[in-house]
């Protein structure tokens, strides 16, 4: 391993101690090094606190000067009324830090470059990461986000050998045990929202909280076509105020859906009319839309069975994570649908896969197949002049 490469994996080990906290803003960690040695490192603890530059040119002072400075993410360069702190290349220049390293790009269209520039106007020299891929699959929400302009989309299940999520009888207590279920609420403190749809809801009645783990719980949304959801469940008894329910835009709203409509607004849940698809649903391109406008930036899907197939059969995905559990079920709920493939050359496939054992179960965890290819694409005039200086 080159030097470069052990002082940029420290600023990654940094960054996740930030995770679950830092939403809307990314996990970015840096370290001061001189004479090839740290001399100080910093991380972005939460939405709010210091950057991670400035913390860990805080925790140099006056030593900051003329030292390298290694930071996952390109150092912010922009003030604005809802910016909670300063540009953080202010910070580096004023320090006097003589060379700055870049694990990758900052895809914020108000940075994109700009940290360069101002950085080299400066005089500070500035590299960055040939083999930033690990710096994209970290920040993999926030990367999404800001690049499609949309929320980034996990999906979550917990199956059976055979492929069941829930017995013949609809009983899917409990596939995964508490070790698998611990990760998933992990999960689950990553992101901004957690979705299910309301087969889920009426079959389950689930709290989609973090009770497992130290962390926010996000902010629950079901998709729920036709109003459904009782005012009895606990997601609107417990978590009302933060509730959003996802409905199709009524052709003729009736009295009875109104009146929904008005009882669950009066416990404080947002209804959000999304366009119907073809079938009469939500529209989901619609509904991530709504979600966005929301301030959503990461949603983490977990079923039912049929809306994790037409997030899969949309196309509409982004990260999957399957726990497969040592159990067969014979007949049951399955996990995926009918997708519309007929030829096993046009099935789904993914990248960046890896297999991890949580208890007795296995966790796949993959990106969606040109997930990461799609988001350099749409960012690769920005990255060409930033990398030659042009920005």
């Amino acid at each position: 391993m080159n030097t470069d490469s052990f002082f940029f994996e420290r600023t990654l080990a940094l960054a996740v101690r930030g995770r679950g906290r830092t939403s809307p803003n990314p996990m970015v960690g840096a370290v001061l090094v001189k004479d090839g040695r740290i001399i100080a490192e910093g991380y972005h603890r939460r939405h709010g606190d210091l950057h991670a530059e400035a913390a860990a040119i805080e925790a140099a002072g006056s030593s900051a000067g003329g030292a390298e400075l290694y930071c996952s993410l390109e150092p912010c360069s922009y003030r604005s009324p809802e910016k909670l702190q300063p540009p953080c290349t202010e910070r580096i220049i004023a320090a006097g830090v003589r060379h700055v390293h870049i694990g990758q790009l900052d895809p914020n269209p108000k940075v994109s470059g700009r940290g360069v520039l101002a950085l080299r106007e400066a005089g500070i020299g500035v590299s960055l990461s040939e083999e930033n891929e690990a710096f994209w699959r970290f920040n993999d929400a926030f990367n999404t986000r800001m690049v499609l302009s949309r929320p980034f989309v996990h999906l979550k299940c917990a199956m059976s050998l055979d492929g069941r999520i829930a017995a013949a009888g609809g009983d899917s207590r409990w596939i995964s045990d508490e070790s698998a279920r611990r990760v998933g609420h992990r999960f689950r403190s990553e992101r901004d929202a957690v979705a299910v749809g309301i087969g889920t809801v009426l079959a389950d009645d689930p709290e989609l909280s973090t009770r497992l783990v130290e962390g926010h719980s996000p902010c629950p949304v079901v998709f729920d076509s036709s109003l459904k959801i009782p005012l009895e469940s606990r997601l609107v008894r417990e978590r009302g105020n933060e509730l959003i329910v996802l409905t199709r835009t009524p052709e003729a709203a009736t009295e009875k859906f109104l009146l929904a409509k008005q009882q669950l607004e009066d416990q404080g849940v947002r209804v959000l009319y999304a366009e119907p698809d073809p079938a009469g649903k939500v529209d989901l391109s619609s509904a991530l839309d709504l979600l966005y406008e929301q301030g959503i930036g990461s949603l983490l899907v977990e079923g039912g069975s049929g809306l994790l197939t037409s997030f899969l059969k949309h196309r509409l995905y982004d990260r999957l994570s399957a726990f497969v559990a040592p159990l067969l079920l014979g007949s049951g709920v399955e996990a995926v649908g009918d997708l519309g493939i007929i030829r096993a050359g046009d099935g789904l496939a993914f990248e960046g896969v890896n297999w991890f054992r949580i208890g007795d179960q296995q966790l796949f965890d993959a990106y969606r197949s040109g997930w990461l290819e799609g988001l350099r694409n749409n960012f690769t005039v920005q990255e060409a002049a930033y990398v030659h200086g042009t920005c």
